[in-house]
């Protein structure tokens, strides 16, 4: 089999194939990703404002303009969820169709969508019931998705320079199958194989940003008799270690997540071993720069709140 990424650029090292010592560590794509910058990746996942809620020190206010930008994140996941949904070209025959990459990827995103929808249901009755005001919580009306909040004031914290900005990014990474395989013939940087690639590498990469960063935050808890009775006393009253962090860290998300990452990696494996060297550099060439943009624009999602480290 031939070794698919085998650079690496710090983190956790790929393992050897046991039954050759003198085999190159092997490497999918998405372990690729996650490597290339790993001091960027860390930044973005593990920011102050983590931290803050992890130890029950996030204010109300700050958690609810942040749920409020979270509102705002999900209607745009919905929008590019959509684009993407419209543009895959799915099996016509009636073999096993099921273990096609598109009709998994279909899959994949329709749970999400069921997923983002639950989520925001779940924002907006934690904060009812925990008295927190999502900014700007007066609801409009448009062609969108639906009644949601006015977007947040543009302070020291994502908004549409942030999260909002990465999903229009993955939105932008959707292109049209019908019109790739013309633009494929007169233009080489075309797609070739696999035109889904990115937007899958986005959707997935979205995801996994979030759980790693939760999952974080859920470490740095300290650990104590009774976690209830301490989280009645945080500066939320106890709404994100009570009832927004054990979901977002679970393992449930984290196997849900997952299952795109093995689609991905699974399907370049194979378009890899048939096409070689030209197609590994068509599959980077196409998913790093995305994947760099994501991670710069995830570490802008969090809120900056250094005074309030410094001042609690």
């Amino acid at each position: 089999m031939q070794h698919l990424f085998n650079k690496i650029r710090g983190g956790a090292r790929p393992q050897q194939d046991p039954q050759d010592p003198h085999s190159q560590p092997k490497l999918s794509l998405t372990e690729h990703l996650l490597h290339l910058d790993p001091d960027a990746y860390r930044s973005a996942t593990q920011p102050p404002f983590l931290r803050l809620a992890a130890e029950g020190r996030l204010p109300k206010p700050l958690l609810g303009r942040w749920l409020a930008s979270e509102r705002l994140y999900f209607h745009s996941y919905i929008r590019a969820a959509g684009k993407l949904l419209s543009s895959l070209d799915l099996p016509r025959g009636v073999g096993k169709s099921d273990d096609d990459a598109v009709v998994k990827v279909v899959d994949w995103v329709i749970e999400d969508l069921v997923r983002i929808r639950e989520e925001e249901r779940r924002i907006l009755d934690v904060a009812g019931r925990y008295g927190i005001r999502l900014e700007g919580e007066e609801v409009v009306s448009g062609p969108g998705v639906g009644p949601g909040p006015v977007e947040p004031r543009p302070a020291s914290f994502g908004g549409r320079g942030g999260r909002l900005a990465v999903m229009e990014g993955v939105s932008d990474s959707v292109a049209a199958p019908a019109a790739i395989g013309v633009r494929a013939i007169s233009q080489p940087n075309e797609p070739t194989v696999l035109p889904w690639l990115e937007a899958a590498v986005m959707f997935w990469g979205t995801e996994r940003f979030f759980v790693d960063a939760w999952g974080w935050a859920k470490a740095q808890q300290p650990v104590s008799g009774d976690d209830d009775d301490e989280a009645r006393d945080d500066a939320d009253g106890g709404a994100l270690r009570r009832e927004f962090i054990p979901i977002w860290s679970g393992e449930g998300f984290k196997e849900f997540v997952a299952r795109l990452q093995v689609v991905i990696d699974e399907d370049v494996t194979k378009e890899i071993e048939r096409g070689g060297k030209d197609v590994r550099e068509e599959v980077l060439r196409r998913t790093e720069g995305k994947w760099k943009s994501l991670v710069a624009g995830s570490e802008s999602f969090w809120m900056n709140v250094d005074e309030h480290v410094e001042n609690r």
